[in-house]
């Protein structure tokens, strides 16, 4: 006596396989649609990072505060052209005899960290006593240039706003200045005739427990005298 195949089971084993199928392509669709959505949210910020914000120069100070020192996206652009009364060429003998010629100029939508951009003055130095070079600050410079790149104005603390005759750059010296280990601010007052800057240290930041700065930076007093500069030639 024949007997028939069981056909029952075969089905059901049929809408098994035909099943775990099924599922297995909807989790891939799953996956799949997932991925694209975390790479779409991705590009979303990519591109909401690259949305430029422009703002002005003068607003560096506030914007900055509100976002926590880390304004992300802006480009703090000088619209009111604040920089431009200290572009030019300036000479002067300044602390220990040292002989500056100093050249500054205006530099546009440069990088700040990666994070953001900023106009800022750019300063060429030349250093120099009894004709012999004196090291100047490499840390700080320009991309491609040999311009030390500016920072800002200097927060006057009690009119509680930005000073616009005063500027100011930090003067870094690294490894390629030995032996010197230090930063120091240094600020930029420029007078009502827009003909004379007198420079002025402000802290120094030690890398090392004692700073070592060169002898053409007073090494004592706050906003001491550094040099005083004439101008020899316009932007």
């Amino acid at each position: 006596m024949q007997t028939k195949a069981p056909v029952i089971k075969n089905y059901f084993i049929t809408d098994m396989i035909a099943n775990n199928t099924k599922k297995r392509q909807g989790m891939l669709v799953v996956r799949t649609v997932s991925a694209l959505l975390f790479f779409s949210l991705l590009l979303l910020t990519e591109v909401c990072y690259a949305q430029t914000q422009v703002a002005s120069l003068r607003d560096y100070k506030w914007i900055s505060e509100n976002y926590r020192d880390d304004p992300r996206g802006y480009y703090f652009e000088d619209q009111h052209h604040d920089l431009d009364k200290f572009a030019g060429e300036w000479e002067g003998i300044g602390f220990g005899d040292y002989h500056w010629r100093v050249r500054i100029a205006v530099q546009k939508k440069l990088d700040c960290f990666g994070d953001y951009w900023s106009d800022a003055l750019g300063l060429e130095l030349s250093i120099t006593k009894d004709r012999k070079p004196a090291i100047t600050p490499t840390r700080r410079l320009i991309p491609g240039t040999s311009f030390i790149q500016g920072t800002d104005f200097r927060w006057d603390k009690e009119k509680k706003s930005i000073d616009l005759n005063s500027y100011k750059v930090l003067f870094s010296y690294g490894k390629a200045d030995k032996p010197y280990k230090a930063a120091v601010d240094v600020f930029l007052y420029i007078n009502a005739d827009q003909d004379t800057i007198v420079l002025r240290r402000g802290f120094i930041i030690a890398i090392d427990e004692i700073p070592n700065i060169p002898d053409y930076i007073p090494p004592r007093g706050l906003l001491a005298e550094i040099c005083t500069l004439r101008r020899v030639k316009k932007k």
